[in-house]
């Protein structure tokens, strides 16, 4: 069982009736009963807060009530949870495309909120997987709401269902269908009043995801860092590793290898390789690109090879292509040249099958550098050509399109050096940030 302390907001949301009980009776067992000194200080707190001046024996009146009622709701909900799993298995094991019509058209033989929570849990667990099923699982609970007698945490449920439906179309690249459906659940949440802290550190975590990939990183980073604070203070370190690995992320797309391995390493540090083996390989990965900015590639390598038989089980054709790229900078800093030209190729040419040209791009450069480590000038000089062709025919915008013929210019003359490649990836990966960017040519 997972720890949670009895917070303030957490007994704030019992004297309000939002929050979810089905766990609650066992926590004041384990925490209050044992006088845990966090959830002692934290309910002293609450108590100071709301009304001073009463008794301690008052509050712990109150506290008792609260705690036969929730017992009783416990009961309720776990009786509820095991009604619903039997209705719950019978719609996933149709095909995905028949799941929203089944409801539809019997809308009475689903209805309760429970069975619409246990949907959103079932996204929340299929992210990883596959994010058009946790769209499709997220979408139907809203279905299933819509049709819930109104009620306070009915409207937050509906609010948190719309916002897994938003993160899952990010990851789809909609980002501008993502950021509509977060205002609305954001909007729904503020009709609703103040929520639990763990919907509050979802709705954070969600959003600064979505503002990391629109590319507004010092928005990103203040929700990202502020629903990593929140997962800690509500002890759940799952959900605090996966904002760490998006944090991350988003210092790799800034360039900053250092602070992308760090917060890898603190994730992998959270994380049990058994309890969450898919969450571990995308921050062993991202822990050793991070490395490979730094030159670490004995270290890198280590990674690498521990992650290979789980990139067999988790890894998607992107996820392959991103690997063959961190083991082509890897072989290159062993001076395995073979190696790392083998693999920098399999990641360029599946890059441009896909269609995602500057991953393309900046593939070809660290194979340039491979190639004028080896001599091979004339290799150069054609990766060069071959990537302004790529960025015309796509129409990449003008600024980087340019730079390129710059950079083939100089390859004809070769004039090229080891600098100059580097110079132009850290270009590319600030124009893909902003189109407007322009290439400062040496003086």
């Amino acid at each position: 069982m997972r720890h949670v302390h009895l917070s303030r907001s957490l007994w704030q949301a019992i004297t309000e009736g939002r929050c979810d009980q089905s766990d609650l009776a066992n926590l004041a067992c384990e925490h209050l009963m044992e006088l845990c000194p966090t959830c002692k200080e934290e309910f002293e707190a609450f108590r100071c807060e709301n009304d001073p001046e009463d008794n301690a024996l008052a509050h712990m009146t109150a506290v008792s009530e609260a705690m036969e009622w929730a017992q009783v709701k416990a009961r309720e909900v776990a009786a509820e949870r095991r009604a619903a799993r039997p209705k719950l298995a019978a719609l996933l094991a149709l095909p995905e495309s028949k799941w929203r019509s089944t409801v539809e058209k019997a809308p009475q033989d689903y209805q309760g909120l429970v069975l619409a929570r246990m949907l959103i849990e079932e996204s929340r667990d299929s992210m990883l997987g596959s994010s058009r099923t946790a769209l499709a699982l997220s979408e139907l609970a809203t279905v299933l709401l819509a049709h819930a007698p109104s009620s306070p945490i009915v409207i937050e449920s509906y609010a948190r269902a719309t916002a897994h439906m938003a993160n899952a179309l990010r990851v789809q690249g909609k980002l501008l269908e993502a950021s509509r459906l977060l205002h609305t659940s954001r909007f729904m949440m503020r009709y609703e009043g103040e929520s639990d802290l763990l919907l509050q550190a979802e709705m954070d975590h969600f959003e600064g995801a979505l503002r990391r990939d629109q590319r507004y990183f010092e928005e990103a980073e203040t929700l990202l860092g502020r629903a990593a604070n929140a997962y800690c203070g509500e002890n759940n370190p799952v959900l605090g590793a996966q904002v760490l690995i998006d944090i991350g992320i988003m210092h790799q797309d800034l360039d900053d290898g250092v602070k992308a391995a760090e917060s890898a390493s603190e994730a992998l540090r959270i994380l049990s390789p058994e309890e969450e083996p898919r969450l571990c390989f995308i921050a062993r990965h991202n822990f050793a690109d991070g490395l490979c900015s730094q030159e670490q590639y004995e270290a890198a390598s280590s990674l690498m090879a521990e992650n290979q038989p789980y990139a067999l089980q988790f890894a998607d054709e992107l996820s392959l292509l991103r690997i063959a790229w961190v083991e082509g900078k890897v072989a290159r800093g062993l001076g395995n040249p073979e190696g790392a030209e083998s693999s920098f190729l399999a990641a360029r040419h599946g890059f441009l099958k896909h269609g995602i040209v500057y991953d393309s791009a900046l593939v070809s450069l660290e194979l340039s550098l491979l190639y004028l480590q080896e001599g091979r000038g004339a290799e150069v000089k054609r990766l060069a050509a071959e990537l302004v062709e790529v960025f015309e025919e796509e129409a990449v915008h003008r600024e980087a399109t340019a730079a390129l013929l710059l950079f083939r210019d100089a390859a004809e003359l070769e004039r090229v050096s080891a600098i100059e490649v580097r110079k132009m990836m850290i270009y590319l990966a600030q124009s893909r940030r902003d189109a407007s960017f322009a290439y400062q040519v040496a003086s």
